[in-house]
């Protein structure tokens, strides 16, 4: 029996309603039987499923102003194949995101739909629990990429103020941020060197009802002290020798505004009193002056010491601290939050091939190096590794080998224990048989490329064989995506076995 063809008022019996906050699939596959599962199982208060027998029926729908948020693909399709489809959306309606689903087991072809523009893969016959996941994980990327797109739309970001989070830990941070920014009151935040602490303090300020005025940024730590008090608060003409006239005080120029103080842990004990008699007066006088002067700035202020300590060391005013942990923000450093990781780098590199007019991917095996690294220096220390990487074409974490070291799999990087292709055994070496041994002299570099090739070669056949060669179970075990694994497979040359299983 023909499924009933669903018109674009209909779906599921019930009439499409704007703004019912569900998300609109649309499955094409030749089978009925799938085409019902995908139905029942996907049907309810999240979705709404459409169904298409072929490519044809799809693209009337499209051409009807139907626009799924995410199309089910099969990609052995009569009429018009999944892979000419995917073409043919891919250059009228760009912004349809699709999910492959077939039994073929090419490894070419699947690979081919995924260079397309399809974001993931199932594999017939998959489980519901397989199905949902898929789904739920295009959706939500999906959601991620035109948010990111919505943002930049906005000029949120820049080269050097930069908020993009996936990580629950910033969402907490930037849900204080939108409840702190409606008031004036001082707000301390800290974190390691690099984190975004002064993003974060820009961020307050955008959102604040100050955003129209100034944002003015001192950095407590780059000043000597003496120069550091006139900035901070002025002087008259006359003031001090070489004060041949009067300057206005950083409070005065963010009239209306925002001030943020940056390394505040370093400022000199000599102002951190007429500081603390701004927060609790509102008011200075230049130096120089008797005239006081009415302070109309907001007041953030950031640090990566303790100030806790430095109090209890004497290096810092209690008074002070108390009056500037009103509220406290704590930035968690990159490492903690590896999902902002691939987030950010792929924000940062886009901005840096379109700076320096280049087209630099980054393969899943140098992002899983990047998710990997500790990341000392934080946010700043990736987005100069991006740069670095546009303008250079290297990916080197750090100084002292990591480039090498992270081609490798982590035990052999850690062990050393790796055999090197071309290369003797420790065994010989250790016998003192190099001088005699017949080796090809290449690049480390890629040795280390070949031993990783190897050595991945070698897990992701076990995997297979251990799960009878089901790709989906396979990069589970691996610890890796479905996507990733096919593209590893093809890399390895694993595609011709995978089709001699499917045979």
């Amino acid at each position: 029996m023909r499924q009933k063809e669903i018109t674009p008022v209909e779906l599921n019996g019930e009439n499409i309603q704007e703004g019912s906050g569900k998300k609109t699939l649309l499955s094409i596959d030749d089978a009925f039987e799938i085409r019902d599962i995908i139905q029942r199982a996907l049907s309810g208060e999240t979705y709404h499923v459409m169904v298409c027998g072929d490519c044809v029926e799809a693209l009337a729908l499209l051409e009807r102003g139907i626009s799924p948020d995410l199309i089910l693909l099969d990609l052995m399709l009569p009429k018009m194949s999944g892979l000419d489809f995917l073409k043919l959306i891919r250059d009228r309606y760009s912004h349809l995101k699709t999910v492959v689903i077939s039994a073929r087991g090419d490894v070419e072809t699947v690979v081919e739909a995924l260079q397309l523009g399809a974001l993931d893969y199932i594999h017939k016959p998959f489980s519901i629990d397989e199905l949902k996941i898929a789904v739920d994980k295009a959706i939500s990327q999906k959601e991620m990429t035109e948010e990111l797109e919505r943002l930049k739309r906005q000029k949120v970001f820049t080269e050097d103020y930069s908020i993009l989070y996936a990580s629950r830990e910033m969402a907490n941070i930037m849900e204080m941020v939108s409840k702190v920014a409606q008031t004036d009151v001082p707000v301390l935040v800290t974190g390691d060197s690099g984190v975004g602490k002064e993003a974060v303090a820009r961020e307050i300020h955008r959102r604040s009802h100050r955003s129209g005025g100034p944002f003015l940024k001192i950095n407590c730590a780059a000043l000597p002290a003496s120069l550091l008090e006139s900035e901070l608060f002025g002087y008259n003409k006359g003031a001090f020798t070489g004060a041949v006239q009067s300057k206005p005080s950083k409070f005065e120029n963010a009239s209306g505004g925002t001030i943020f103080l940056d390394e505040i842990g370093d400022l000199a004990p000599s102002i951190q009193a007429k500081f603390l008699h701004v927060l609790q007066d509102g008011s200075f006088n230049r130096l120089g002056s008797n005239k006081t002067i009415q302070a109309d700035a907001r007041v953030l202020v950031a640090t990566n010491h303790d100030l806790e300590k430095a109090v209890d060391k004497g290096t810092f005013r209690a008074d002070l601290f108390f009056r500037l942990n009103v509220v406290h923000l704590n930035v968690p450093p990159l490492k903690d939050r590896p999902v902002d990781i691939s987030l950010l780098a792929g924000h940062f590199l886009a901005s840096y091939n379109k700076r320096y007019s280049k087209d630099l991917e980054l393969s899943q095996s140098e992002m899983d190096r990047l998710v990997r690294h500790p990341w000392p220096g934080n946010v700043r220390e990736l987005q100069n590794t991006l740069r670095r990487y546009a303008v250079l074409g290297i990916l080197q974490l750090d100084g002292k080998g990591s480039e090498l070291q992270g081609e490798l799999p982590d035990a052999a990087a850690a062990s050393g224990d790796l055999p090197l292709p071309g290369l003797p055994d420790r065994a010989d070496v250790e016998q003192g048989d190099l001088h005699h041994a017949d080796t090809e002299i290449i690049p480390l570099k890629a040795v280390a490329r070949k031993a990783a090739m190897k050595a991945e070669k070698k897990a992701i056949w076990a995997a297979l064989e251990a799960t009878k060669w089901n790709k989906a179970k396979a990069a589970r075990l691996l610890q890796v995506s479905y996507k990733a694994l096919l593209y590893k497979m093809k890399d390895c040359g694993l595609g011709s076995a995978a089709r001699k299983e499917e045979n």
